[in-house]
């Protein structure tokens, strides 16, 4: 995986060096500024991609290494390695890339339309270049450190054979301590329930041409999302499942307090972004 995330981040890199160069040329005529911006938005696009992919390498190696402690009776300290990775100096390197990608995109739309300076931008492209090289060379070093734990928890341990008793016993004892799917989904559900208020405030504030995208849908959407993934976390929490009656209760009181941040936040956030622009 290793090898495969430093071809990666070096196709971004480069992709990256193109987007600037076309920067540099960006005020040469309008037809070289649309080529800057389809480019930039491209290039932040395939960056936050690939900026996710070390995320789900380790959580995904995380589950498997828990499960394979699980089904082979190994010492939980193996979990307790394999979650080094968070507290490594590497560990920032995952998390600064994709915000800095993310706020280089957006002030490059605010730059095209004058609401923040071109210098902004620009410092923030060099930071992301720059930070996106520094995890070229750590983020791999982790991969392969959390490779090799595997490789030694696979050779010192073994699973159950198939049609044993200690299989059988492994995928009950599973079974029963599953999260039930719908609980799952719930967190899923509040987690997208908050994107709508973020993807209007970028058309609103990164856009030109759908600055006047209507509010009140992108309102309406997320809060039905938050509503019905608290009223699934609330009936279906495998500790404290609430009533139906007390799930849906809960799933309308979350839609009508959202309601109000919904509409009330982008409202004062809207007039502050307009006051700190202009």
């Amino acid at each position: 995986m290793h090898t495969i995330y430093r071809a990666l981040v070096t196709a971004v890199l480069l992709v990256w060096g193109y987007v600037i160069a076309t920067g540099l040329s960006a005020g040469e005529s309008p037809e070289a500024l649309e080529t800057h911006l389809t480019t930039g938005l491209v290039g932040a696009l395939f960056g936050a991609l690939v900026q996710s992919l070390p995320f789900a390498y380790f959580l995904g190696t995380g589950f498997w290494v828990k499960a394979f402690v699980r089904a082979s009776g190994a010492d939980a300290d193996w979990e307790t390695r394999q979650k080094g990775w968070m507290k490594s100096r590497g560990y920032l390197l995952l998390y600064v890339p994709p915000v800095i990608t993310l706020a280089t995109a957006i002030t490059g739309g605010m730059a095209e339309t004058g609401r923040v300076p071109v210098g902004l931008h620009a410092s923030l492209v060099l930071g992301a270049f720059v930070v996106q090289l520094a995890a070229l060379f750590v983020v791999p070093q982790m991969m392969v450190r959390n490779s090799a734990l595997m490789d030694e928890l696979a050779e010192t341990h073994s699973l159950p054979k198939p049609d044993t008793p200690e299989l059988d016993e492994y995928i009950e004892r599973e079974e029963a301590n599953a999260l039930p799917p719908l609980f799952q989904l719930s967190r899923v559900l509040m987690f997208f329930g908050i994107q709508p208020l973020l993807i209007w405030l970028y058309l609103r504030f990164g856009t030109e041409g759908l600055q006047g995208a209507p509010y009140l849908p992108f309102a309406l959407f997320g809060c039905a999302l938050f509503a019905l993934g608290f009223g699934l976390n609330a009936r279906h929490d495998p500790e404290q499942p609430a009533t139906q009656a007390k799930a849906i209760t809960r799933a309308m009181i979350a839609a009508g307090i959202g309601l109000v941040l919904f509409v009330a936040l982008p409202h004062y956030l809207s007039d502050f972004l307009e006051d700190f622009m202009s």
